[in-house]
This record gives structure tokens, sequence and C-alpha cells, in this order.
């Protein structure tokens, strides 16, 4: 039976035009904003790097259509959005997607309108533009003389090295330093990877507002009180523990015991640990070895801030030391521990 309108007329579809493509509102709405998001770039990638990764692509202003985004410390997150010209650029980065740049692959996708409208309201992508950066992985007798040193032929400001200290005056391996021009704080990430002693040295963008940060906190670390849990009888004005830092803030890296007090010639009772689970404080270390009478704990951390699962653990005699020998190879959590006896009698 044939198709015909309500009169009777037999219909005939060469009369009528074709119905339209179903479009949703959404569909139908013409995109303003063209935004790709790249994760994974390398740290060390400036926006230049990038136009010359997308060349393909119409890049909106140029280098000021990228935006790479940075943590709350200044570093580089390995993040860029980017602003394109038209719908079809976005297809060229998306061609990017998996290839390298550098030593790493990018991964690249495309943001939605309501994405799209965040980003560009937000201003937190662009990184300030105040000559300062900060480094990270010093040694820990490093020196403001040496950091000037390692930046030598960029003008660093009068005071402009500020080495960031734990609680107890030590070096954690951070400073940030405050150059005479923007230009000369970008020449400086370029030093990134660079040696000072024995050590490579790794450098970030920062922000005038981050080294008064850390004044503050150092200034509130010092009006509290270290512990208000007693301490071995030994030494009770001394902290049981060094404090695990925040990974994104500081490497406050144990010291070598020379460091951390004055050299004197009593022997040192020490006990070296490995395989400790790296959520471990002071506390769990007193109690590992309770009822032995601990002096000092020093727990260390790497040049990333991070526990590396070993401690030296100082007790106020050798007897103390060899008995907490007994502990070797027992569990601290759902981890076992492999202890060291650095302590040798005084009668020997």
């Amino acid at each position: 039976m044939g198709l015909s309108t309500e009169a009777g007329v037999p219909f005939k579809e060469d009369e009528y035009p074709p119905l339209p493509d179903y479009k949703s509102p959404q569909e139908s709405r013409s995109k303003e904003v063209f935004i790709v998001r790249v994760r994974g770039i390398p740290w060390s990638s400036t926006p230049e790097d990038l136009l010359n990764f997308f060349s393909e692509c119409r890049i909106r202003d140029g280098v000021n259509g990228i935006h790479l985004t940075l943590t709350r410390t200044g570093k580089p997150n390995g993040q860029a959005f980017i602003e394109l010209e038209h719908e079809e650029d976005v297809h060229k980065a998306l061609e990017k997607h998996r290839q390298y740049l550098g030593p790493r692959y990018v991964e690249v996708y495309e943001v939605t309108n309501s994405e799209a409208e965040e980003i560009l309201r937000t201003s937190s992508l662009h990184p300030a533009q105040d000559g300062v950066i900060r480094i990270r992985g010093l040694p820990y007798i490093c020196t403001e003389e040496d950091v000037v040193r390692f930046f030598s032929g960029l003008e660093i400001v009068a005071g402009g090295v500020t080495i960031v200290r734990d609680r107890w005056g030590r070096n954690t391996g951070i400073a940030y330093v405050e150059f005479a021009s923007q230009e000369m704080a970008d020449q400086a990430l370029e030093r990134d990877r660079g040696v000072i002693g024995n050590r490579y040295i790794e450098v970030f963008p920062s922000r005038k507002m981050d080294i008064l940060s850390q004044h503050s906190k150092r200034r509130a670390e010092y009006a509290s009180p270290p512990d208000s849990r007693p301490l071995p009888e030994a030494n009770k004005s001394e902290p049981a523990a060094q404090p695990r830092p925040e990974p994104e803030n500081s490497t406050c890296t144990a010291a070598p015991v020379s460091a951390s007090r004055p050299v004197s010639s009593a022997p040192a009772y020490c006990v070296h640990i490995r395989g400790l689970p790296f959520q471990t404080n002071g506390h769990d270390i007193v109690n590992f070895f309770a009822p032995l009478r601990l002096e000092r704990i020093l727990i260390e951390y790497g040049p990333d801030g991070r526990a590396t699962g070993e401690a030296d653990v100082y007790f106020t005699c050798h007897e103390d030391a060899v008995a907490a020998m007994s502990r070797d190879k027992a569990n601290m959590q759902e981890r076992y521990l492999e202890l060291f006896l650095n302590s040798a009698s005084p009668m020997s």
C-alpha cells in the first residue's frame, strides 16, 4: 500500500525535500572556542617547544595561546592547554597523541566548550612573571655563594638567594633565587640538571609569594613546640625524629651526624635501619625499640622529598645498641627491617 496525503492524493517523494538530519540543541550551536589539553610534556618544555611540536596547527596568538600549568609550589606539572583557531586544527592536534616530545610521549585530548570557558576564565594558568625560580637537590653543605656561582653570568638581586632550612637550621636542599629580570629567570631554567658538587640540580619556575610562604612556615614552626610527647631522658631538648616533609614543599633529608649537632669526642652508639615503611615517623621507631632508650633518630629523605626507608638510631650506650640488634628482621607493619650495628664498645 502506497503512502498518500490526507486528501487521498498519492504521495510523490520528489515533490517534497528530504527532512534534515536531526541535531541536538548542543550540536547545533557553533563552537567558538577550540582548546586541547596536553599531558606528559617534559618539565623543561617551553611554549616555543610546543609551538614547534604542533607546527601543523594554527594556534591562536602563537605562544600566547599556549598555557603551561604549574602546581601551587610553582613546579611544572607536565600539562598545558592550547587555544586553536578551528575544528580542523583540533583534529590535527589529536594526531599528535602518543607522539614524542623530547624523551617523553604526550597525550592530547580535546576540551569541551564548558571546560574551555573555565580554562580561559582562570588566570592561574599563567605563571607569575617576577623573576623567581626554585632549585632542588642542593648539597647539604651548599652556601649562597655556591648558588650564585651556579648561575654565573645571570644577575641575581642583592640578597636574592634564599636557602630553605628546617626548624633546626639544617639545609633542606631547596632554595629560591630572585633574578634582576624575568628574562634572566627564564635563562636560569636552562641550567636544569646542572651540577653543584656531586649532585645535579633541578630548576623550576616560582614566585615571590612562595618565598614569603616559606618564611611564614618557618616562623610558625619556631613558635610551636616541637613535640608534646615526652622524649628520652638522655636528650629531652631534641626532637625524637625529623618530621616527614610534604613532597611538594621540601626535600628535608637527614643530614650527617656532624651537621645535626656539634661534633664531640663521645662515641656514637648507632644502629642503621633499612626497609622502613615510607610513612614511618620517630614515634614508630621509639615503639619498635621499646623499652630501650634512644638518644636520637635521623630518618633519611631523598632529594625528591620522599623517605628512603632508612634511618640511623642512636642509643645512650653500646650495650643498648647491641641489644637493639635482637630486632633484626622483626616486622614493622607489613615489612621486616634490616639492622646494621655501627657501634663499638668504649673498651675496645
